[in-house]
């Protein structure tokens, strides 16, 4: 019977939807600051947006009921005027102008007056059509026909359509009609059953202004908002900045703590699983360096443990009367010896107890080429004045330089290069040696691994050196890679981020 396991496809993230954040957002402040600022923001315009709303609307009832207010009015004053005698209505209007202080302009035309109206907006048609109906339900069919619109007082004719609105005496219109900047006035002209024209002109209140048209913001709420809203965004910051700083230490602890071991603890303070956070980084960075001291005393035990065994049985073996059992026994000592030796460079290496410190690599990789041109073997360099990078002067010289002479050892030439971008370190050796079969570079830096079948121990290392460069580089923060350059040799490049 045959069985097959199927695994659940591991979700991974829409490669459309990583490219929608940019570098900046891949932190987790800058993403918290932005949810922080989206909620805010979004919270904060909603909430404006149904205030406004609400606004707009209380603004447009009132309006509505003005228009109301002013219609029934004008109905009032229709059946009045209705009911005079003809030679009576000019005597009520001029003691109506004359008393000053009245929401109304009336007069009593033979005819209809054109003037320049404001322009259309959906409220204008609404309060058009609420006085409309409002009229016609009290006068019904007294009235023949009814004008209704809005216009400036500079804009607005009166009666022979010479005369402007705005050029009528101070004690008719100017003192309570007539504002500064000019609001819209009503204006209802209604024709009587005599045939004349009954002329109202009239301010919309409380909010004379509301039929030019409600704006999104006025300039007292753009202010308010934009206001509130710095401080929003202000307090978000605030508050993100100080809610990630235990957490930016430790991701700079754990950084430096990759270059140097010997790190000051980070602070546990913080939210409680931060402090916990803290607490077990700081238990690690305890235990790791423990654990190098014991490997230490390990290894020198080690060295003295082994080393005297095999110098005595050196000894014993010169007093072998057998000269074949003695070379042979002395070869596996060697061996042994080498092997020994070889296990604690790699440890020595690997060696984190050094500490970190400035130091120049153009000034390690000369020092290195004064030493091989001593073998009567060139290096060139390309490289800036300075290149200044933080971490292991000893140690980092020991990775280039079993580079080097690893370089120089398979070629007759070197050629290193020095290169510096805003984020990272980059090193090139190249030789013009013979290469590394391309099956065989997965396996170059495995400790012991010696591609030179011919060499042996007495001319040439354990089969350690690209073993303990990697290990230095690793412990440098950096990657090694290793490929065989066209019509040259191998090229090692060595890339170091920046702290």
């Amino acid at each position: 019977m045959l069985t097959s396991n199927t695994s659940k496809p591991k979700t991974r993230r829409p490669r459309w939807l990583t490219s929608l954040l940019p570098r900046a957002y891949s932190s987790l402040y800058s993403r918290l600051l932005l949810v922080m600022a989206l909620a805010v923001g979004g919270s904060f315009f909603l909430a404006t947006s149904i205030w406004l709303a609400s606004m707009h609307s209380e603004k447009e009832s009132d309006a509505l009921l003005s228009v109301e207010d002013l219609a029934i009015s004008m109905a009032q004053t229709v059946l009045y005027f209705e009911g005079l005698p003809k030679t009576y209505q000019h005597i009520i209007l001029d003691q109506q102008r004359n008393l000053g202080g009245s929401r109304f302009f009336l007069s009593v035309n033979e005819e209809r007056i054109e003037y320049e109206t404001i322009e259309d907006n959906p409220l204008k048609t609404r309060l058009i059509s609420a006085y409309e109906t409002a009229f016609r339900d009290r006068v019904g069919v007294r009235v023949r026909a009814i004008d209704v619109n809005f216009a400036y007082p500079d804009k607005l004719r009166v009666f022979n359509k010479d005369v402007l609105f705005s050029e009528l005496p101070s004690r008719w219109v100017q003192n309570n009609l007539v504002l500064n900047p000019p609001a819209p006035l009503l204006v209802a002209q209604m024709q009587m059953s005599n045939g004349d024209w009954l002329y109202l002109a009239s301010l919309m209140l409380p909010d004379p202004y509301v039929v030019e048209g409600i704006p999104p913001f006025t300039h007292e709420q753009l202010v308010f908002t934009l206001i509130l809203s710095f401080i929003l965004m202000l307090s978000s910051w605030f508050i993100v900045r100080w809610m990630t700083a235990p957490l930016r230490q430790l991701s700079e602890a754990a950084s430096l703590l990759g270059r140097d071991i010997h790190q000051v603890p980070v602070p546990e303070k913080g939210t409680f699983e931060v402090r916990e956070t803290a607490r077990a980084f700081n238990l690690m960075q305890r235990r790791i360096l423990a654990f190098i001291s014991e490997r230490n005393l390990l290894f020198s035990a080690i060295s003295h443990d082994l080393k005297t065994p095999i110098t005595r049985l050196r000894l014993r073996s010169e007093l072998l009367d057998d000269p074949e059992a003695r070379t042979k026994i002395n070869q596996d000592l060697s061996e042994l010896e080498h092997l020994v030796q070889g296990a604690l460079e790699l440890a020595r290496g690997s060696d984190l107890n050094e500490p970190t410190s400035r130091m120049d690599v153009n000034a390690l990789v000369h020092a290195i080429q004064e030493e091989v041109a001593v073998l009567n073997k060139t290096v060139h360099i390309d490289a800036p004045a300075q290149v200044q990078l933080i971490g292991r002067p000893i140690a980092f010289k020991r990775c280039l330089s079993n580079l080097i002479h690893n370089a120089v050892f398979y070629g007759s030439e070197a050629w290193i290069t020095l290169n510096e971008t805003p984020d990272a370190f980059l090193i090139t050796i190249l030789d013009n040696g013979p290469g590394v079969p391309e099956e065989e570079l997965a396996h170059i830096f495995e400790p012991f691994v010696r591609l030179e079948t011919s060499r042996n121990r007495n001319t040439g290392g354990h089969g350690l050196g690209m073993t303990i460069a990697r290990n230095i580089v690793h412990t440098h923060g950096g990657s090694i890679q290793l490929k065989n350059e066209p019509g040259m040799g191998l090229k090692v490049d060595i890339q170091l981020d920046k702290a």
